[in-house]
């Protein structure tokens, strides 16, 4: 394996199941490598599916990027934030009218699907929920459930779709041909089998690659990019870079397009790589 480094390095990295350890907080070693990267000029760059608040306001500043004026990227690349002018760099929202549409075909559908509309501190859902609870709570965020579209009262950045499981296996082709009149304004990306999610015309974790570039005047040409990812939505992401990596804990199909495969999430397996062969640490 043989890396070849440029004048210019970024990191970017995938937050579940890839930075984070599976109880949701970051090592001391992630977080102390991240001080000796900036102290390089190497930006290291959360992308994440987390809601604006969590990545923003609580991610990023436990991982300090407050203090080494850095970049998240929350809602899988809907928002992007930078810390050195405190401001956002990408701010993208579903329209109200789409949004209707959507609302008014799938609400009552119980037993086919769930849909949860994510908002910049607030997770709108039809009805309670254990596992969306509990990501609420995970990314100390509102939960509230609607009965009404007015309910939803602040810009939704992107929605899941989950499917029940038994509908899902019989019915997954209908559910997305339903849908398909979203496609010139949105982007439907599978999760899982079950788990869809709906975002932006062209936003995704991707998408903000060339974009953060651009934005911090790097030539891609004298940049090294790097991506770190373990599931299905992280597969645009590493799709964008010079040198995509997989977790070992990592869906196979990443794993097929990695160019490394490092040790798992609960391994440090971030750290390590950066590590051993950005930092050519022994």
């Amino acid at each position: 394996m043989e890396i070849k480094l440029k004048k210019n390095i970024v990191i970017f990295s995938d937050l579940d199941g890839t930075a984070l350890l599976d109880n949701h907080e970051f090592s001391d070693r992630l977080k102390n490598l991240i001080n000796r990267l900036y102290e390089k000029n190497i930006y290291f760059v959360p992308v994440t599916a987390r809601i604006t608040k969590d990545a923003v306001n609580q991610q990023a500043i436990y991982l300090g990027l407050d203090k080494h004026k850095g970049i998240v990227v929350a809602n899988n690349g809907s928002q992007v934030y930078d810390f050195s002018k405190n401001k956002f760099i990408i701010d993208k929202h579903i329209s109200k009218e789409l949004l209707k549409k959507i609302f008014d075909m799938t609400y009552g559908k119980i037993g086919e699907y769930k849909v949860h509309y994510f908002a910049g501190d607030t997770c709108y859902v039809y009805g309670f929920g254990e596992n969306s609870n509990y990501w609420a709570k995970v990314m100390n965020v509102d939960y509230k459930i609607i009965n009404k579209f007015e309910d939803i009262e602040k810009n939704v950045s992107h929605m899941t779709f989950i499917l029940n499981e038994e509908y899902a296996e019989k019915n997954k082709e209908k559910f997305l041909e339903e849908f398909d009149f979203l496609l010139d304004q949105i982007d439907i990306i599978k999760y899982t089998n079950r788990v869809y999610e709906l975002a932006s015309k062209n936003v995704n974790k991707g998408s903000i690659v060339i974009e953060i570039l651009n934005y911090l005047g790097l030539d891609k040409n004298e940049t090294t990019t790097f991506a770190f990812g373990d599931g299905y939505n992280d597969i645009p992401l590493l799709k964008s870079v010079d040198y995509p990596i997989a977790l070992e804990n990592s869906i196979d199909e990443l794993k097929e397009i990695a160019f490394a495969i490092t040790k798992s999430n609960n391994e440090d397996g971030v750290a390590h790589f950066i590590e051993k062969e950005i930092l050519k640490e022994k």
